[in-house]
């Protein structure tokens, strides 16, 4: 009996333990988060950027998916991504750095922000911010969006309609095999 609730209670921290990613996202507008309300974020026609924190040894960094239809945005939160294993196969090429302040919009293709300190390659800002030895934020300042079917740019100071996040961590690269949802985020930015 005794072994049973050990199994049990210790089934039950690993489940927890492994459930819950070490990743936190924000949007950032003036220097300050920005609070959703009913899930929808209120942000000025101006830039502004997404924070992201992870633990740099558990993920490589996070799939964006960026449209102003809700296609991707609509997926209920415990259905399975369409296409999930395929969304490695679908990244649109974007600069090392963020250099040109941008955001991919685009409904049938994803962004893959990542950092990789040992090849100083990285889809973020230039400046990451170390934590703890495991764990960094690393900023991608929006200052426009891209579309890259168009090649053409629009500044968010000229967007009219709500911009749909979807941001998806999935196992690290190197492990990736069978692609797994580790943790996803949606977000709905309003701008006015």
């Amino acid at each position: 009996m005794k072994t049973t609730i050990s199994l049990l209670l210790f089934a039950l921290v690993a489940s927890t333990a492994f459930s819950q990613a070490k990743v936190s996202l924000k949007i950032i507008q003036n220097g300050a988060a920005v609070n959703p309300v009913n899930g929808e974020y209120e942000l000025k026609k101006a830039p502004f950027a997404v924070e992201f924190t992870f633990d740099v040894n558990a993920y490589d960094g996070v799939f964006v998916n960026a449209d102003f239809t809700d296609a991707v945005y609509k997926t209920a939160d415990k259905a399975a991504l369409p296409d999930l294993q395929d969304i490695p196969y679908k990244i649109v090429k974007e600069e090392n750095f963020n250099t040109n302040k941008q955001i991919a919009v685009a409904a049938d293709n994803w962004s893959f922000w990542y950092y990789n300190k040992s090849t100083n390659e990285y889809r973020f800002d230039r400046d990451i911010k170390t934590v703890d030895a495991n764990t960094v934020t690393a900023t991608r300042t929006i200052e426009q969006v891209y579309f890259p079917v168009k090649e053409k740019t629009l500044k968010v100071a000229e967007l009219t309609e709500p911009l749909y996040l979807f941001f998806l961590v999935t196992n690290p690269y190197n492990q990736r095999g069978v692609v797994r949802e580790l943790y996803r985020q949606k977000m709905k930015l309003n701008f006015k």
